[in-house]
């Protein structure tokens, strides 16, 4: 038998699957705790006929979910909190999972089913993507920072990443949206940097995007979703440019070393090649002739081109 259950949902603005995010665990819960931050009243007005919806009241400045988690799970009245977010819903069929093995564990990992400008994302790290989603009250700390990995104790489950047990997350519909979401964080990570007296440099960043979009697209196979797959490792290399820029414009633009613009620019196309022409090669992606030009640029840059 399952016990009682709170649930944790922040609502920003007015998302259009909150609603059925909320029915997709109202027959499964006791207690269903909303934060609403700039939230639409029409669609507060609905969740407030629900009987187990308590609203709660965020400063309309947050800037994302996780910053609050933490508070919002201490008010749960229940000694299991379920975390859910406004556009994902979870299948009846889970639920069952969770039942069978709730005895024997603290918390439970969730396979999350990636729904990106229309498509189901199964490559590039966005399939399983598993999420920490339902636990011990009392076993999980939620770091109030950007993407933050949750501190968990106890004995953790891993939901089998199948189709129907996973969370449906319906993620970025079109380009719009996913660049309003970058622009919010990549500002707000650039202010931690700030705030921390951090340095952020510019070849660290570099660095760090040049990984994002080689492991996405080539190591973790992205170019199987086709040109999905590249928009968004295009996308995910482009956020960490887009946070060195807003440290920049914190920083009150100040200038840079020549030699270290050069040096940016180099390492950015020189081990973009090489690293391309690796996983290329890797992957069996082109053919054998191909594949030898690949490797003799690759042995030309690492003997003469790069520093």
């Amino acid at each position: 038998m399952m016990p009682k259950i709170s649930a944790v949902i922040v609502i920003t603005e007015n998302p259009p699957y909150a609603l059925k995010a909320i029915q997709s665990i109202n027959p499964f819960v006791n207690e269903i705790i909303v934060g609403a931050v700039r939230t639409n009243n029409q669609l507060l007005s609905v969740i407030k006929k629900n009987p187990k919806a308590r609203i709660v009241q965020l400063p309309p400045d947050v800037p994302y979910a996780d910053i609050v988690k933490e508070d919002l799970k201490k008010m749960a009245k229940n000694d299991y909190v379920l975390f859910i977010d406004p556009d994902e819903i979870i299948p009846p069929k889970t639920w069952k999972v969770i039942e069978n093995n709730i005895n024997r564990f603290d918390s439970f990992h969730f396979p999350r089913k990636n729904i990106i400008f229309g498509k189901w994302i199964q490559n590039s790290r966005w399939w399983p993507d598993y999420q920490l989603r339902f636990f011990k009250k009392d076993t999980v700390n939620w770091p109030r920072q950007i993407h933050p990995i949750p501190k968990a104790t106890g004995k953790e489950y891993k939901i089998p990443s199948e189709e129907q047990l996973a969370i449906t997350h319906y993620n970025y519909s079109n380009l719009d949206e996913y660049f309003e979401k970058a622009i919010r964080y990549a500002k707000s990570e650039a202010l931690v940097y700030i705030q921390s007296n951090t340095q952020l440099q510019l070849t660290d960043t570099v660095r760090k995007a040049l990984t994002e979009f080689v492991s996405r697209f080539f190591a973790n196979e992205g170019y199987r979703d086709g040109m999905h797959g590249f928009v968004l490792a295009i996308l995910q290399l482009f956020y960490y440019c887009l946070v060195q820029m807003y440290y920049w414009e914190y920083k009150k633009y100040p200038d840079e070393k020549l030699e270290v613009l050069v040096n940016s620019v180099s390492q950015f196309f020189q081990t973009g090649t090489v690293e391309s022409n690796h996983w290329i090669n890797k992957k069996y992606l082109v053919n054998p002739l191909a594949r030898f030009k690949m490797k003799l640029i690759n042995r030309v840059i690492r003997l003469f081109g790069r520093t």
